[in-house]
């Protein structure tokens, strides 16, 4: 999703596929916030309920477009990492300065007071009081290392600035939209995506844990209470994307959906969602079926494994002919 609202992303793509019509018919593409379905999505009514009057640090940019998104779904104390950090100044040694073109060293710091001094960059703000409930990772965060620094912070401490570690209450829930390690830009080669930052964040938590004097025994179980994942290929957003889609096609003379096709580029995440759909529902006994129809348009090359695919294609166009024709329309 990038950070964009549903509405700004919909008209963005409705504006590609009509603009990419060999044939335009002068009719709009049927895309609308309504059946548009982004990775953090889901947040809107799994999270956003909860959190609405709670603490949350929002992690992603562009900021002013991720800020639009957490009002949109209601999420009224949403603060983003790069506010938090200003605020609190001393939290990234090296924004200040990159400012002012200045070494980070204690030794060129112009700052008074010995060094290694705890008194200089302290002020107490009103909201520090107020433990935060959640950080959201809605995308990709244009700030590595101060991204990560906040996050390790509030996962050491739901109020990091009054304590450096609170053992008395479990670590705060970090929400991860989308678990792509690699995705495809414009660079010839793919690129380091949300998953990679997660892997990041990982391992640098545990490394605070091990200063912390944390017993090590107490990591994995931290871990796993604390980092929540979705996006392809979660069984919580294959469930709200069938959620969403059965509300957009109603069910006619008592049948309702039970055939649905996922259409990617990603092996690992796009196909990878469908096999764990079709496990889900097998399990269940229930009569839903996906299919995954691979793409060449993407991370996804002619040679590479397919994670068992029901098809491979060369584009979107393909791929929608295949579906129809699979559904005999």
């Amino acid at each position: 999703g990038g950070g964009l609202l549903e509405s700004t992303y919909a008209a963005g793509f409705a504006s590609k596929v009509k603009g990419a019509a060999m044939k335009p018919s002068g009719k709009e593409p049927l895309v609308s916030e309504e059946n548009m379905i982004l990775s953090y999505s889901p947040w809107k009514r799994a999270l956003a309920p909860q959190l609405a009057h709670r603490r949350v640090l929002l992690v992603g940019d562009p900021r002013d477009k991720v800020l639009q998104v957490a009002t949109s779904y209601g999420l009224k104390k949403a603060v983003h990492y790069q506010d938090y950090a200003k605020l609190h100044h001393t939290i990234n040694p090296f924004r200040a300065a990159k400012e002012d073109g200045a070494s980070h060293t204690a030794v060129a710091n112009a700052a008074e007071g010995p060094i290694g001094s705890h008194s200089v960059g302290t002020a107490h703000f009103a909201d520090d009081d107020d433990p935060f409930a959640a950080v959201l990772v809605m995308c990709d965060p244009y700030e590595w290392f101060e991204a990560l620094q906040c996050i390790v912070d509030i996962l050491c401490s739901p109020t990091p600035a009054n304590s450096e570690y609170d053992a008395s209450v479990p670590p705060v829930p970090v929400h991860f939209s989308n678990p792509d390690v690699l995705w495809k830009a414009q660079h010839p080669y793919a690129r380091f995506g949300q998953g990679a930052f997660k892997i990041a964040l990982r391992a640098l938590y545990k490394t605070r844990l091990r200063s912390l004097r944390v017993p090590e025994e107490m990591h994995d179980d931290l871990l796993a209470s604390s980092f929540r994942q979705w996006g392809k290929p979660t069984d919580a957003t294959f469930r709200f994307l069938e959620e969403r889609l059965r509300e957009y096609c109603p069910p006619t003379s008592g049948q309702r959906v039970e055939n649905f096709y996922m259409v990617g580029d990603n092996p690992a995440s796009d196909i990878e969602g469908v096999r764990r759909a079709n496990i889900f529902h097998k399990s269940q006994g229930n009569a839903v079926t996906w299919s995954g129809v691979l793409v060449q348009t993407g991370v996804y090359k002619e040679g590479d494994e397919t994670n068992g695919a029901t098809t491979t294609v060369h584009g979107v166009a393909e791929a929608v002919e295949w579906i129809l024709k699979k559904e005999g329309v």
